[in-house]
């Protein structure tokens, strides 16, 4: 499961112990929302505490129906079936395996612009106290087809010391392209030594060299407009990235390894950093504790920018509504419940909700909830979470994160770029038939434009 809210969405389960699985997938009066047995999706454990909620509430009529398959493979090509057929579930989330771009195409999804503006209660939704550049990742010509609720930021850490030694910038917060990656790693490039560029180990919320190809090959996609730009520029910036996995770990056992067993290995880029303030101050006060002449002190990177003026994120989760549902009214209530104030700071561990020193590694789209994180960011805290002090001035690292969501202007519905439909569907065979020698770069690219061609196209 993700670093990000899974995992304190799964303690929230275990306390619950709710049990919401179904043989019934048309859910009657109730919304419906699919998931497989076995398969990590928050939502589910979203919408089983939103079910919770509507119980103490007195509201069991606004309740969501979990219908439960016991194969996510089956469930995935059953929706894709009855989804351009009318049918499926009432709600999905950005976890599912789905085209979404090309749904989208087929008006398969509601366009919550209309429930949002016809809303007459007293609690209606105001855009406005979002964040505008993450809101808007679910807005294709001017109709909203998903609500984000979370979202986190890319970002890499390495050391001072080793980035001083390679001659690259030791500025907080720099930010690295894959318009300058060429000159900023130069140095590395022409003697890596013993040093390896990333570890291939990354879990959904990491960034290894195979994901910032995938992130580089996205950068040139437009899927909102159907473009593409596979031009010169992306092949040599694509050539430099394949000769850094070179230089990385990897899951591909092909991929020789070129340190002795038990060694220790040296990582120019070694850890995905935190999105969340309150994680990153954390973070940055026990490194400070931990960096010595060696290693220096921590430096933040942002995680590869298409260039000098994008500042980028993911969702982390994501609202899409079946265009059919015969029961919209009764979104309005979860989509509140998801993006209020309660939520949006329980999930993310502010004081505001049961501080508990911790939450979960993402951000609140809620802009009142956001400034909870920044505050309680100050918090000095004992080894057990209990706030014991209040700190005047925020660390670098931190502020540098902080300056990246100020300038955000780029956001992905997807942030493992590992999850995206074309990017595991359309992509990743391409990719994997270059790493095994059946094509070469001119081929790859190729190939690559003319799958995505009929992907955005047919």
């Amino acid at each position: 499961m993700k670093r990000t809210i899974c995992i304190f969405l799964s303690l929230l389960l275990l306390i619950l112990c709710c049990s919401c699985s179904s043989v019934d997938e048309n859910g009657g009066e109730q919304l419906t929302y699919w998931y497989a047995a076995g398969y990590g999706d928050d939502m589910v454990e979203i919408i089983k505490r939103y079910n919770r909620w509507c119980s103490s509430h007195s509201s069991d009529d606004m309740k969501i129906k979990l219908v439960e398959f016991e194969d996510y493979n089956t469930m995935i090509q059953r929706m894709n079936i009855e989804v351009m057929s009318g049918g499926g579930p009432d709600l999905f989330s950005n976890y599912m395996d789905l085209p979404f771009e090309k749904l989208i195409q087929n008006n398969a999804f509601l366009d919550l612009n209309d429930l949002i503006e016809n809303d007459t209660a007293t609690d209606k939704i105001d855009l406005s106290e979002y964040n505008e550049a993450v809101m808007d990742a679910g807005v294709y010509h001017g109709k909203r087809y998903a609500i984000p609720a979370f979202y986190s930021i890319r970002s890499l850490t390495g050391w001072e010391a080793l980035f001083k030694q390679y001659k690259m910038p030791t500025e907080q917060g720099f930010h690295l392209t894959f318009k300058n990656m060429d000159e900023v790693l130069s140095a590395y490039l022409n003697d890596p030594g013993d040093v390896r560029f990333m570890s291939g180990l990354t879990d959904s919320s990491g960034v290894s060299a195979d994901t910032l190809i995938l992130m580089l090959i996205d950068s040139r996609v437009d899927f909102k407009e159907r473009s593409i730009a596979f031009d010169d520029e992306f092949k040599e910036q694509l050539e430099l990235l394949l000769k850094l996995r070179e230089h990385s770990d990897s899951a591909d056992a092909e991929l020789p390894v070129v340190f002795d067993d038990g060694a220790e290995k040296t990582y120019l880029f070694d850890t995905s950093a935190y999105s969340n303030p309150m994680w990153m101050e954390r973070t940055a006060s026990n490194s400070a504790r931990e960096s010595d002449e060696d290693t220096g002190k921590p430096i933040l990177y942002s995680c590869f920018e298409k260039d000098a003026d994008t500042y980028s994120a993911g969702v982390v989760e994501a609202v899409y509504v079946n265009a059919n549902t015969a029961k919209s009214e009764k979104v309005l209530p979860f989509l509140k419940y998801l993006l209020g104030e309660h939520f949006q700071n329980l999930v993310t561990g502010t004081d505001e909700e049961y501080w508990s020193g911790g939450g979960a590694d993402c951000l609140p789209v809620l802009n009142s909830a956001f400034d909870n994180c920044v505050r309680d960011a100050h918090k000095i805290t004992d080894l057990y979470g209990e706030k014991i002090g209040v700190k005047d001035e925020l660390s670098e690292m931190t502020m540098a994160l902080l300056t990246h969501i100020e300038k955000l202007n780029s956001v992905s519905m997807y942030f493992d770029v590992n999850g995206s439909y074309y990017n595991r569907n359309v992509v990743t065979p391409i990719l994997q038939d270059y790493r095994d020698g059946k094509i070469n770069i001119d081929k790859l690219i190729g190939g690559l434009t003319t799958a995505t061609k009929i992907y955005l196209e047919e």
